[in-house]
């Protein structure tokens, strides 16, 4: 029987012809040792699998994306002969393994890639001379069970078959029976749709040894899973331009490419992947702490443990995806394929294996197995399993909070909980419409306009879509799907919008800019630091005007007295623009034309392939009749003030964001910054420990610190390649940097050890001292884990700490009145609840820990004069009522109504106390508090055959459409309340007065 993998023959044949099987460690090291030792190779450690500066893809998916620069002539070789074994990513676009794995024996969504290069050094003939040589000899496979293939040219292409390929293996002795040629589709390589492109020759490995190659040879490129693809070689000889048309390249090279995975099953005699010492070990893992049963290596799908088998399967190679991802310090947050795989371990953890944090403690096992290896994924492990953590505390609380829809649905159909729609608001009415329609589906297929609706309309995206299809046992028009998705882009280009008018303002600009020079900038980083004015100065420039532009066109020349803005290009800038989390300079642009000097403030700085706008209006002149054209000479002024702070600002970011680093120890990073000529904004990720006040004095601390040693501030011109060798650079998540030219900023106090290295492109100190001093304004939790802080340095934070001394001087003067003013309570609470607003409401900024324990000072002393005037004012009540009760005798007033005007000053009062002081007769007490009306009323026991409560009190409510009823327990006759109803301060004595007549009335009429 032929399962998923390979003939169960293949196994049994191939282990017995084998002498030792050698571990999956010492593949990888004879493979790596043969190129460094026999054939002078240099080896490069794997790059890390977030693509560093290749927007193009979501994951690194080959061996040789750290080498696209070197093979589009933008970088430099490290070495002319290279050799590593590079970590892979494939769970998306043309390179998808995701849907597959686990249900066969080699498809995986992280692999190893073992892999060769030569950069304009060796070429076809020693390429494959050293692939064949290391096969047959030290890994010692039968060469009888190789085939070869070469590209068969293509006319479409006018390339000729690489005839020269085919003689080559020739001469290495491979018989003609197994040497076959393939067209454009499997031995022709591109990079993408220009660029650096070329033939190339796959190995093919037959896993039946003594088979009939006049056979066996049919089944190679065509999918069988007994005869694979073993090591593919790439001849990078041409170059496709646009329009098409290939062109030789000057250099060639070459990049080859062997499944490390497969590599080690056929060299350890094991019929899959999953067989080796790469699965196993987790495999045995997952059994013991889950207790299920073991894997049993079963691929046939009517089999009672095919299930079981594919999860084991699944979950060994998505520990091994997550674990390299997490350590290479991709985050799910930026990475929603990343997170949507962490949650199918996760429910496959659960569903299958009955136990929740499975993935969090299988994971350690992957690291053992891989990190020797690659080491980040030893010393990053701990980083790993906190973010897992919080993925599992975030996973559980979505299905915990889960509209209650979705979890009818799912427990329903229980096969739905892969699809990790937990989050998905349009999932129920999809799903129902969906159920709806599927019988009346041609050929069990989800037709286009149906698959558009569920993304346009419900909000599914397009790999949940491709699973709720899987699981429905459907199919989907994928033509029909892009048919509607053209349709609705062209519709929206038909609309009319903001956005389209400022897109259609960008383009415009950057047509403007195409084929213009670009402005050398490099002049934004040329400034002193002048000790004495404790200004950054940047030397003015002069340049000439390349280009203007104004009302969407470019100009020759503009007259001064124009009222509408104007953009500038120069030659030369010495503005830095917005970019990196800063923003753009001020300053001026000047020019002399004739006896007339001409002014122009800029007020915006941007760039546009590479040219330097800058935008603002003309502010004065000797005249008005003044024309600016191109050509003309002009003077490039910065603002000192608002560079200097945007430059002070900037560098505390840095320190602030090392500092955070420093002291909270664990998963950290950066969500967004700001920097301004105000103050400085940086968002950070937390995970694992909260914030509090101690951890920011101590960061607050640090940064002070190193602004007082003068730490001199470092910055290197690296490249791509160069921060991948360097340890301990901070970057920001998601961010996709340039090959060439990056900016290092380095700092670090020697006393402290507080260190920062971080890529960036803004302006910065020189010296840590001339950020004069750093403080914290603000900070706010924004999400869970998530913190905003805001800070100023220099200027702003000294201001800051001299008004926090004003601030202190308030307080503690009101903390010596208090003791000796207790008689006026009501004008020092209304003092310091003004002070109050002002440490919270107020545009002052203050140090963001001497404002918590102001305020903690402050209400303090509010809540001790407000204790006192509670005392005090219940003795009013007391007094208030006596006096009442004294003025309106018994014998001569049968009952009382009284209006308690003490209860103004009150924020709440109990009138059970003030109606216990009449006893002997009917009373109704009413109070406003807080602009907040209420009363009691009480009936003495003799006077309850006449006379109700409940039905006095409701008298008076009405007036007030306020609500009686008496206490819980207690006679409504003898006893009633009105609940305190909101009213309106101008109406409220003229409705008293009202009330008041209406239950004088009823107490008359029933006494």
């Amino acid at each position: 029987m032929i399962y998923r993998g390979v003939h169960k023959y293949a196994r049994r044949m191939y282990s017995a012809s084998l002498r030792k099987s050698p571990s999956s460690s010492e593949i990888r090291k004879m493979f790596v040792d043969y190129f460094i030792e026999e054939h002078g190779h240099t080896f490069v450690r794997s790059s890390p699998v977030v693509p560093f500066c290749d927007p193009t893809v979501a994951f690194v998916n080959a061996g040789m994306n750290q080498f696209k620069s070197i093979f589009l002539g933008k970088e430099q070789p490290m070495a002319r002969r290279v050799v590593n074994s590079q970590k892979c990513i494939r769970v998306g676009g043309k390179h998808n393994d995701l849907s597959v794995v686990g249900k066969d024996g080699y498809h995986h969504t992280f692999f190893e890639m073992l892999g060769n290069w030569s950069f304009g050094d060796y070429f076809k003939k020693e390429a494959c001379e050293m692939a064949w040589n290391l096969l047959r000899g030290p890994f010692g496979i039968d060469t009888s069970r190789l085939y070869v293939t070469y590209f068969g040219g293509d006319e479409g292409l006018s390339l000729p078959a690489d005839i020269e390929c085919r003689e080559i293996w020739r001469s290495l002795g491979v018989p003609d029976d197994r040497i076959l040629a393939f067209g454009s589709r499997d031995n022709f390589w591109e990079m993408g749709t220009t660029g650096p492109c070329g033939p190339c020759t796959e190995i093919h490995i037959d896993h039946l040894p003594n088979s009939n190659p006049s056979i066996r040879s049919k089944l190679v490129n065509a999918g069988s899973p007994d005869l694979t693809e073993l090591w593919n070689l790439v001849f990078i000889q041409y170059n496709r331009k646009d329009g098409g048309s290939i062109e030789t390249l000057p250099e060639k090279h070459i990049d080859t490419g062997m499944g490390m995975e497969r590599l080690v099953a056929i060299l350890q005699g094991k019929s899959t992947n999953y067989d080796t010492d790469l699965f196993l070990p987790i495999f045995d893992t997952i059994q013991k702490i889950s207790n299920a049963p073991s894997y049993g290596y079963e691929f046939e799908p009517s089999s009672e443990k095919y299930a079981l088998d594919t999860a084991y399967r699944t979950l060994a190679d998505h520990s091994r995806m997550i674990t390299a991802c997490l350590a290479d310090g991709m985050l799910p947050d930026q990475n929603h394929k990343l997170r949507r795989i962490i949650r199918k371990s996760m429910l496959l953890s659960n569903n299958v294996f009955q136990r929740n944090n499975l993935l969090h403690e299988i994971i350690p096992k992957v690291s053992e197995i891989l990190g020797p290896t690659y080491p980040e994924m030893q010393t990053k492990l701990p980083n790993v399993l906190e973010i897992l953590s919080h993925e599992q505390e975030i996973f559980t609380a979505l299905r915990r909070n889960c509209n209650a829809n979705i979890k009818e649905i799912i427990s329903a159909n229980k096969h739905l909980e892969e699809v990790d729609l937990f989050d998905s608001p349009g999932f129920v009415p999809a799903y129902k419409e969906l159920q709806t329609l599927k019988t009346h589906f041609t050929k069990n297929v989800m037709p286009g306009d149906f698959v558009f609706k569920l993304k346009d309309t419900y909000g599914l995206d397009e790999e949940s879509i491709e699973k709720l299809a899987e699981v429905e046992g459907l199919q989907i028009d994928k033509v029909g799907y892009l048919k509607e998705l053209a349709k609705a882009k062209d519709r929206s280009k038909d609309s009319f919008s903001d956005a389209k008018i400022i897109d259609k303002a960008s383009q415009e600009i950057s047509n403007y800019t195409a084929g213009l020079k670009n402005t050398e900038n490099f002049y934004k980083y040329n400034y002193m630091y002048n000790t004495s004015t404790k200004l950054y100065q940047v030397p003015t420039i002069k340049t000439k005007i390349l280009r203007i532009l104004q009302n969407g066109n470019a100009e020759q020349s503009v007259r001064l007295n124009s009222d509408n803005p104007v953009t500038i290009i120069t030659e030369k800038s010495n503005f830095y623009h917005e970019s990196g989390g800063q923003q753009s300079d001020h300053g001026t642009i000047v020019a002399y034309v004739g006896n007339s000097k001409l002014q122009f403030d800029v007020k915006e700085v941007s760039c546009s392939n590479g040219c330097i706008l800058h935008s603002g209006n003309f502010t004065n002149s000797d005249t008005k009749d003044i024309t600016l054209s191109v050509n003309d000479e002009v003077e490039l002024n910065v603002d000192q003030n608002r560079r200097t702070r945007n430059i002070i600002h900037h560098t505390a970011t840095h320190l602030l964001n090392a500092s955070v680093r420093h002291v909270i120890k664990g998963v950290i990073y950066q969500l967004s910054s700001s920097v301004t000529s105000d103050c400085l904004k940086l968002e950070l990720a937390i995970l694992g420990k909260k914030v509090e006040n101690e951890l920011l004095e101590i960061i607050e601390s640090l940064i002070r610190h190193a602004i007082k040693v003068n730490a001199p501030t470092s910055v290197k011109r690296i490249s791509a390649q160069d921060v991948l060798n360097t340890k301990d650079i901070v970057m920001v998540p998601g961010e996709i940097y340039p090959e060439t030219g990056l900016r290092l900023l380095a700092l670090e106090d020697p006393i402290t050890g507080l260190c920062s290295k971080e890529l960036c492109c803004g302006t910065h100190a020189l010296s840590t001292g001339e950020l004069q001093d750093f403080c914290l304004t603000n900070i706010k939790q924004t999400g869970r884990s998530k913190y905003a802080f805001t800070a100023v340095a220099g200027d702003a934070a000294l201001h800051a700490r001299t008004k926090s001394k004003e601030i202190e001087r308030s307080i503690a003067h009101f903390e010596e009145l208090i003791n000796i003013q207790q008689n006026r309570a009501d004008t020092l609470q209304a003092r310091l609840q003004k002070l109050r607003n002002k440490i919270v409401t107020s545009d002052l900024e203050l140090p963001y820990l001497s404002k918590v324990q102001y305020l903690d000072r402050v209400n303090v002393l509010i809540k001790h004069l407000k204790d006192a005037s509670k005392v005090t004012l219940k003795e009013f009540v007391e007094i208030e009522m006596k006096n009442v009760l004294q003025e309106h005798p018994a014998e001569k007033v049968p009952f009382v109504i009284h209006f308690l005007k003490c209860s103004t000053m009150m924020e709440d009062v109990s009138l059970q106390k003030a109606t216990k002081l009449c006893p002997d007769r009917p009373v109704l007490v009413v109070s406003l508090t807080n602009g907040m009306v209420k009363a009691r009323c009480c009936v003495p026991q003799d006077k309850l055959s006449h006379f109700s409560a409940q039905e006095w009190l409701e008298k008076f409510a009405t007036v007030f459409n306020g609500q009686t009823m008496p206490p819980k327990g207690q006679n409504p006759r003898e006893v009633c309340n009105m609940k305190a109803k909101k009213v309106h301060s101008p109406v409220f004595h003229e409705k008293l007065e009202i009330a008041i007549a209406e239950a004088k009335k009823y107490a008359s009429k029933h006494l």
